[in-house]
């Protein structure tokens, strides 16, 4: 690390397999996998550093004995708000495991990062933030909600994008939809909107795309978004669309229109940003693979971070394609994109896991449901790269905390805490501990079902566990216990 950079300057290079530099790092939405980050974020003197000052396991101990449902707090401060989104966890958990081990100046690494609760609490606390996500729309949120902005700036922007798209209403010279958009497209917008909220959708859009600050231009993306994608209500024809599972349904009544919807969203998204105004602390947010983390070996200090959900039991993209399109984003591209996630793979890997438990389920499954062994196997898989990336990255003697649910397939609970506690320890970590929270559905917004099977999705999301480990240092025992 170089202390001799300002804050927040980054440089990029390319792994070492290739020779080429870059002097500057790509957009995020354009970011390659292959980048390598070097980050320059200021560091406190070496006096100062938590792992010298306690024992981390001790501390990670003693945090995951408690009661950690938060139950009662509030979630809707400085800018967690600003968009909804599913499963995302309350903001004090990953807060009491950020305060508690590390200290100001320090980095913290969401390798899944979602929205972006742990980058927001990060920089609330003073501690710079890196996210990183392969989900566009989660990218564009966490930046939106971590990026510093002129609040001037962007309020007189978004009063001009309203202007500008009742100018286009009024005067209906804007660019016709089919000019903009692929024929698929039109067609999924057809099916899910009125017709008179695809023109105000469609005019709210083209004002948006002329703002020419990127980062205003993102925050206000974001903004047009939440006004789809909502906890209740919303524009869209959807049902449940917030909770990722959405629900044709006639009978909705659209009770707002997008120009109303878009002006009372930016009070709030504007009054959001305000929370943010004296933070001094830094984020970078990389659109990118948590199996391939652009970081360097040993650069971060600490990881708090939420792996998803076994066998696509929240189907992100269902949700978020909904926003997506209008932005731009091809469907064809979004479901090949969809195909790159996490546990989206169904084929059995060449190998047994490291992990008993992890064997013994999928001997079970397979003997039941070889498709479904299949997606529960790969899955498993990809936490262990997962894992193994984050030992990388992460420096020796410093904490890593996922808070993960398990899902019953099959009437089969796959133990994806008991799993990932397993694959931690063969992949290097001190394992220190594993807590069960309660999940209190309507605060973290758990999808809804339906049915009442044994298989319905509530039965695999009524608690989660925590994992608590610790990257020992060099040739040290990785029991936690020593």
């Amino acid at each position: 690390m170089n202390n001799k950079r300002t804050r927040g300057e980054n440089k990029v290079t390319r792994k070492p397999q290739g020779k080429k530099d870059f002097s500057k790092r790509p957009a995020v939405a354009e970011a390659p996998f292959q980048y390598q980050l070097h980050l320059s974020f200021r560091r406190p003197p070496p006096a100062k550093q938590v792992s010298r000052s306690l024992n981390v396991d001790e501390k990670l101990r003693e945090i995951l004995a408690r009661d950690l449902t938060f139950k009662g707090e509030k979630t809707r401060y400085a800018t967690h708000h600003l968009h909804a989104f599913p499963a995302k966890f309350p903001p004090q958990l990953p807060r009491v495991f950020i305060e508690a081990l590390t200290n100001p100046g320090e980095c913290v690494l969401d390798p899944m990062a979602g929205s972006g609760t742990t980058l927001v609490e990060a920089l609330l606390h003073n501690r710079n933030a890196i996210g990183v996500d392969l989900d566009p729309l989660a990218i564009q949120v966490a930046k939106a909600k971590t990026t510093p902005l002129s609040i001037p700036r962007c309020a007189e922007s978004g009063v001009d994008v309203v202007h500008r798209a009742t100018a286009l209403l009024k005067s209906r010279r804007g660019r016709s939809l089919s000019d903009v958009y692929p024929p698929d497209a039109v067609k999924f917008f057809q099916y899910w909107f009125d017709g008179h909220v695809i023109s105000e959708l469609h005019a709210l859009v083209q004002a948006i795309r002329a703002v020419e600050n990127p980062d205003i231009r993102c925050f206000l993306e974001v903004v047009f978004s939440s006004i789809i994608i909502t906890k209740s209500g919303g524009l869209s024809r959807a049902r449940d669309l917030a909770h990722s599972r959405p629900h044709r349904d006639l009978n909705k009544q659209i009770k707002q229109s997008a120009l109303d919807a878009f002006s009372s969203r930016l009070h709030a998204a504007i009054d959001a940003l305000a929370a943010m105004a004296d933070v001094q602390a830094r984020s970078t947010v990389l659109l990118a693979d948590a199996r391939n983390l652009p970081l360097e070996n040993n650069s971060v200090d600490m990881i708090v971070t939420s792996p998803p959900y076994a066998a696509n039991a929240i189907d992100y993209m269902r949700a978020h394609k909904f926003s997506l399109m209008w932005l731009g984003y091809e469907p064809t591209k979004l479901t090949q994109l969809r195909s790159t996630y996490i546990g989206a793979e169904a084929r059995f890997p060449d190998a047994a896991f490291a992990s008993p438990t992890a064997n013994g389920i999928i001997q079970e499954l397979n003997a039941l449901d070889k498709n479904r062994a299949s997606v529960v196997a790969f899955y498993y898989r990809d936490l262990e790269t997962i894992l193994k990336e984050m030992l990388r990255v992460l420096r020796e003697g410093r904490a890593a905390v996922l808070v993960v649910g398990s899902s019953i397939i099959r009437g089969i609970d796959i133990k994806v805490p008991t799993v990932l506690a397993e694959l931690a320890d063969h992949a290097g970590f001190r394992v220190a501990g594993v807590a069960k929270r309660e999940i209190l559905r309507d605060a973290r917004m758990m999808p809804v079902s339906h049915k009442t099977t044994k298989n319905g999705i509530e039965a695999r999301m009524h608690e989660e566990g925590i994992v608590g480990a610790v990257k020992p240092p060099h040739g040290k025992s990785r029991r936690a216990d020593t």
